[in-house]
């Protein structure tokens, strides 16, 4: 099920965080982002602590540039309301700036809260945290879409970064070794980032 809310304001593996970027399944979109990072917050080991899972993208025939600039960029975050789903999605605005500075491409950041029904939330809950959302998201001056999904949690945030076509989905994690990140490890939609150490 899915209900989303709008505001303004084909080979996969598990990689250790150290080789992400040095090997060509990690190279294709992740290596410009993570520069972009790294030069912004002038950090020279983001790759290396925060690439939990790179997927790289299906290979396409060469698009029309006209085409290929006007194509948006989207990047995904899960977000919890907790304070590193919080730090994910300020990580994820920060490279959606960065982008935009970068490409002229139109940048989104799509962030999802997802109500597991093993462990029901009321609706309420979920709307105060998506608000949450978006008042951090206006401090970005960024474009958010905010997306309520009910059901597993993997399966619902991988299921969003496959129908936005994402580039990359962000998680409040650190390790590989966390729950989630082994759940999308089986079927990653996308290049999953988690937070820095």
């Amino acid at each position: 099920m899915q209900l989303k809310s709008r505001a303004t304001v084909p080979h996969r593996r598990s990689v250790s965080v150290g080789n992400a970027l040095s090997t060509s399944a990690g190279h294709n979109s992740l290596k410009p982002t993570m520069t972009r990072l790294e030069a912004a917050l002038e950090r020279t080991d983001l790759a290396q602590s925060m690439v939990l899972l790179a997927r790289p993208k299906a290979p396409t025939k060469p698009p029309n540039l006209a085409l290929a600039a006007s194509q948006v960029i989207s990047f995904v975050v899960g977000y919890s309301g907790s304070a590193h789903s919080q730090a994910a999605l300020d990580l994820a605005l920060c490279i959606a700036h960065q982008t935009r500075l970068a490409r002229p491409n139109p940048v989104m950041v799509h962030v999802v809260y997802v109500v597991d029904k093993s462990r029901p939330r009321t609706i309420a809950n979920a709307d105060r945290i998506l608000w949450q959302a978006r008042c951090l998201a206006s401090e970005w001056r960024g474009a958010l879409n905010a997306h309520l999904r009910i059901g597993p949690v993997a399966a619902e945030l991988s299921a969003v970064a496959k129908e936005l076509e994402a580039e990359v989905l962000m998680l409040g994690c650190h390790t590989a070794n966390h729950q989630l990140v082994k759940q999308l490890a089986n079927h990653p939609p996308c290049s999953v980032l988690g937070l820095p150490h």
